[in-house]
């Protein structure tokens, strides 16, 4: 297998599944379609028939060309080629990749990527699913596959091998999955049974270390068949969410085994994770030191940038940086100088709306930025508890709810849950429902017990009904943790759209004897 294919300056990773665009950048494009163009990049100027192109890439599988006419399409669009002009379509010939075409074979019997070595970003191959008792509906199993390897290729941290590569391999045992990783070159497998049982469809999905053959996750689902498509959307959500935190889950560990030398850019911010979900100024701290060095190694390492940018604002929530303004100004900066970076990432898109709406009062801005990071990836957990928070400061608590809901739901063990308690704490609190606030702001403080914004709404709930005694019991502690707590900066910290929530808040919170 090649290990790059260039043409008009992009560049095809084969072994890694990726598309490089122009200006360097990873260009989605879906796995039919990536296959499409490698067959046609490895042709070197020469047509494909049709006949040709549906055997390279869909094997041994049966599809109608309707199938390569949509994979054309999805490389057209990859491409910016609308027109055709550089995939051209020669009638009675077929498909041609219209330019000149250099491929690198260097270091061909290699690992193909060198993401999957020790001390670098995580590589994934979804492999074939086995298919159980009726073979004729094996398309359906291939059509899932490949609906889970673009889920997972939406988590833009991880590099998901195409799915034509991953499926030339078919999993038996722990030893093929360390040699097929080997192969493949990847660090997890994900591997799988089908089993068509009547009206139902059942799903059995595990997620493996190539490197080990340690199996890190296993699921099972099913489903009735009476809609395939819902239940393809069912099923790959489910995977994918699953799937995602495990992964980050399995890579932090990873690291945290080694050694502290020769750390490379991904390490780093791998490193940096334990402090950002930490919340406390110990744990956020380091990880502001590790972010600092991922971008010294790698300065357009934006997702790096991002969350660097998060946890600079979390030294104002915890109340530990003395210059307010300079620390605001930063946070800003540098999501800033993220989304211009890349305004693709779902994960920076949640983190850069979330600080522009929390801390710059940009509401419909960071609200648009949300919204577009969750029709991306509407399988980010993460995404869906900032959007919860963003949902907040808009004023939209129904909405709020309705998010945190979703983030559990897709992350139930989250290392944020005591963040997902506090949003949900706060939005209770704005709801009117102080009971329920007091009870879940309990909780998250439960989890983290340094945590100061779910204490400020317990404050406040418990002022609102009349359990003033109980609110300074909190309000002490508060400011055992924070001592310049005070109405002013609570004020500074909270730009809510509607100022009469704002208002409320702050008057709970004086009632209960904050500092002015």
């Amino acid at each position: 297998m090649p290990r790059a294919i260039g043409f008009e300056g992009f560049v095809l990773e084969p072994g890694r599944g990726r598309l490089l665009g122009r200006d360097g950048g990873e260009v989605a494009v879906r796995p039919k379609a990536f296959a499409l163009l490698v067959a046609l990049a490895k042709a070197r100027g020469q047509p494909l028939s049709k006949a040709a192109l549906l055997d390279r890439v869909w094997g041994r599988f049966n599809v109608t060309e309707d199938s390569l006419f949509q994979a054309v399409r999805d490389a057209r669009r990859a491409l910016d080629d609308g027109e055709g002009r550089l995939l051209r379509h020669i009638p009675q010939r077929g498909y041609i990749l219209d330019c000149e075409v250099g491929i690198d074979n260097a270091d061909a019997a290699a690992p193909h990527d060198d993401m999957a070595q020790p001390g670098s970003r995580p590589s994934l191959a979804v492999l074939p699913f086995r298919v159980l008792g009726h073979t004729e509906r094996r398309y359906l199993a291939t059509g899932l596959v490949e609906e889970i390897s673009i889920a997972l290729s939406r988590f833009r941290w991880l590099t998901v091998v195409a799915s034509g590569s991953a499926a030339q391999h078919t999993h038996e045992d722990a030893e093929d999955v360390v040699a097929m990783g080997r192969r493949l070159g990847v660090s997890y497998l994900v591997c799988g049974s089908f089993a068509d049982e009547g009206n139902r469809l059942i799903i059995r999905c595990s997620l493996v270390d190539a490197q080990s053959g340690r199996q890190v996750w296993q699921e099972r689902l099913g489903g009735e068949e009476a809609d395939v498509v819902e239940l393809y959307e069912t099923m790959t959500a489910a995977i994918a969410a699953a799937m995602e935190p495990r992964l980050l889950r399995a890579e932090i560990e990873r690291v945290l085994r080694k050694g502290t030398g020769n750390l490379d850019a991904f390490d780093c911010y791998l490193r940096a994770l334990p402090g950002y979900y930490s919340r406390t100024p110990h744990g956020n701290s380091e990880a502001i030191g590790f972010l600092e060095t991922a971008l010294q190694r790698d300065p357009h390492f934006v997702l790096a940038r991002a969350l660097l940018a998060r946890c600079v604002a979390t030294t104002l929530w915890l109340g530990v940086e003395p210059d307010h303004a300079a620390a605001k100004a930063r946070a800003l900066a540098l999501a800033r100088e993220a989304l211009a970076g890349d305004r693709s990432d779902p994960q920076v898109l949640a983190l850069c709306g979330h600080l522009l709406a929390i801390i710059g009062g940009e509401h419909d801005e960071g609200g648009a930025l949300l919204d577009l990071s969750l029709r991306l990836n509407p399988n980010g957990a993460e995404a869906w508890r900032l959007g919860a928070w963003v949902s907040v400061w808009g004023g939209d608590i129904a909405a709020s709810l309705s998010r945190v809901e979703q983030a559990e739901r897709l992350d139930p063990l989250s290392p944020l849950q005591a963040d997902l308690l506090a949003v949900r704490a706060a939005a209770l609190f704005y709801a009117g429902r102080q009971d329920e606030a007091i009870v879940v702001a309990r909780r998250s403080l439960a989890s983290v017990p340094e945590a100061t914004t779910p204490r400020r709404y317990l404050i406040a709930a418990l002022a609102d009904i009349g359990d003033i005694e109980g609110a300074r019991r909190e309000l002490a502690e508060l400011l055992r943790l924070q001592s310049n707590s005070s109405i002013r900066r609570t004020t500074a910290g909270h730009p809510l759209r509607d100022q009469a929530m704002l208002r409320r808040y702050l008057e709970a919170l004086r009632r209960a004897g904050m500092p002015e």
